[in-house]
């Protein structure tokens, strides 16, 4: 339900590690990025959409996905992003298992079936466990700005997740994806990740469980099922990311400002955080959980995020 998500790395002082309704203009595109190939991926597509000819969606193959394809089984092959005024757009070369059909699409266009996204030292490790009754919860504003080691980890966690939310809900304002809302079952499960992920792993670690044990399936799905709250085993996004920062620097505002590039510079994971958080991927995405945990060590900070995208409300 998500392409791959790489880890990418950012040096300041100490290694941090940041893990993140528009219609196809037909003409006037340039590609920035060579075709490349994939790993093969078990697709789904949205039945109203166009497909391509091309990559550069200047030429029309089929103006209905779901007529084109029918009920074949689907795999995207090969991506491309292409770029006009500054915008970038990026595709996916979809084709049924049997080889008989294939095109390019928009990547909010097709949905994975088996979602394919995005180790601390031994240290002092605390996370937050918020308590939620229901689902029609907002988020309390905190624009803290201190230094982390003054701070609790319960004060981080509080400004940390309202900073980047903050940020989060003004860039989808841009977009015609809809509003983000927050989802308690989506926090818990979330936690649940945030409290033993390790982000250091890159891809695996989106399906690495709590026990060490990789799995096909999307590890925070599993959890979600262990849990009681998660049914649709292809409804789940999720994105993770940590800064580990020098005491020195490790104001709340840093880290913020490095998970905030999930969005401004995710090139190196094809943009692929991008498109969960402002909700180009699946139906717009608007219901979200995040888990944060802090672990201090000896000169450092490390703080871990994990968050989930789903068009299901939990």
């Amino acid at each position: 339900m998500n392409i791959p998500i790489p880890s990418k790395k950012i040096v300041v002082t100490m290694i941090g590690t940041l893990m993140v309704g528009t219609s196809l203009l037909t003409q006037g595109y340039q590609v920035n990025a060579a075709k490349k190939s994939i790993s093969t991926e078990q697709v789904k597509v949205k039945g109203n959409k166009k497909v391509y000819k091309n990559d550069q969606a200047n030429s029309v193959k089929a103006r209905s996905a779901k007529d084109y394809f029918g009920g074949k089984e689907l795999y995207a092959k090969a991506e491309s992003t292409v770029k006009k005024k500054g915008k970038t757009q990026k595709f996916k070369l979809v084709e049924s298992k049997d080889k008989t059909k294939k095109g390019w699409m928009y990547t909010g266009d097709i949905i994975s079936v088996h979602q394919n996204n995005a180790a601390p030292a031994a240290a002092k490790s605390t996370s937050l466990n918020t308590i939620i009754d229901n689902d029609d919860i907002g988020e309390q504003t905190d624009n803290t700005d201190g230094n982390v080691t003054k701070m609790s980890d319960s004060q981080i966690i509080a400004s940390v997740r309202s900073q980047f939310v903050q940020f989060v809900k003004s860039s989808r304002s841009n977009t015609k994806n809809g509003s983000w809302l927050r989802s308690a079952g989506l926090d818990k499960v979330a936690q649940e990740r945030a409290n033993y992920v390790n982000p250091a792993l890159g891809d695996a670690s989106h399906y690495t469980t709590a026990n060490g044990k990789r799995h096909k399936q999307l590890a925070a799905i599993l959890d979600g099922q262990s849990m009681g709250i998660v049914g649709n085993q292809n409804n789940i996004y999720e994105s993770n990311e940590y800064a580990n920062l020098d005491n020195r620097i490790s104001n709340v505002s840093k880290y913020v400002g490095y998970f905030k590039e999930m969005i401004t510079n995710d090139a190196d994971s094809g943009y692929g955080h991008m498109d969960q958080l402002l909700g180009n991927e699946g139906y717009g995405l608007r219901h979200y959980g995040i888990g944060i945990r802090v672990i201090r060590m000896n000169r450092s900070v490390q703080i871990n995020i994990v968050i989930l995208s789903a068009d299901s409300k939990y």
